[in-house]
């Protein structure tokens, strides 16, 4: 992503792209994982409290080949935070894990309606004039990568957040059956980020579905924006 931004010689982009990523690094991806640490604790599960994951510093959610997807892909994670269902209280363990799981994406699209609704702001008030151009690109883009974040994470399949929510909702003896293959699933998806990195190098989006429902979902949220702006 970046690196195709440099070798076509736009600098000014693969700044501002750079920008843009570290901040979700180490700003928008602890606020995911407090979300899911956050929700459990209510629930009645401390196990992430009691690790230091009930926190929103960057370095406890910090994952080094994460923070590599998205730097190099565009699409990463953060290291994820430790649940056990068993110690809800307030609610069954398969429909807490539901609530927990759910927070983390939930996160990411308030974060990126957040954006979209200071696109809409600066575009009113300070137009595409000076620096605000720049404003507007970066939260912009803040907007995408969190959309794409929030339907990635929901993919169901382990060890991201849909695969919970799905173990939420199947039967028993069906999820058992799928997710005796965990290992083989959580390797592929990794192969499959590997092989996505690499032919990114060749302009072959292996992410374009993702991308596409980002591209309708963050529309979504710049038109309410606008609309709510009286742009």
């Amino acid at each position: 992503m970046i690196l195709s931004y440099l070798l076509s010689g736009d600098i000014q982009t693969a700044l501002i792209n750079l920008f843009v990523l570290l901040f979700v690094v180490f700003a928008i991806n602890p606020v995911h994982e407090y979300a899911h640490a956050l929700i459990a604790n209510k629930l009645g599960d401390n196990t992430a409290k009691a690790m230091g994951r009930l926190t929103l510093n960057p370095l406890a959610s910090f994952d080094l080949f994460g923070t590599l997807m998205f730097l190099l892909v565009g699409i990463g994670w953060a290291k994820p935070v430790p649940i056990n269902p068993n110690n809800f209280k307030k609610m069954s363990p398969r429909g807490g894990m539901v609530l927990t799981a759910a927070a983390g994406p939930l996160s990411n699209l308030i974060v990126a309606f957040i954006s979209t609704l200071v696109v809409a702001a600066v575009y009113k008030f300070g137009g595409m004039s000076g620096g605000t151009e720049y404003v507007i690109i970066a939260f912009r883009l803040l907007a995408q990568i969190n959309v794409m974040l929030a339907v990635f994470n929901l993919i169901p399949l382990p060890p991201l957040d849909g695969s919970r929510i799905l173990a939420g909702i199947l039967p028993d003896r069906i999820y058992f059956k799928i997710f005796k293959y965990d290992k083989w699933i959580r390797n592929g998806l990794m192969g499959f980020m590997l092989l996505a990195m690499i032919l990114n190098r060749f302009n072959i989006d292996l992410f374009f579905p993702i991308r596409f429902l980002e591209n309708l979902i963050t529309n979504a949220f710049l038109s309410l924006s606008f609309l709510i702006f009286g742009v």
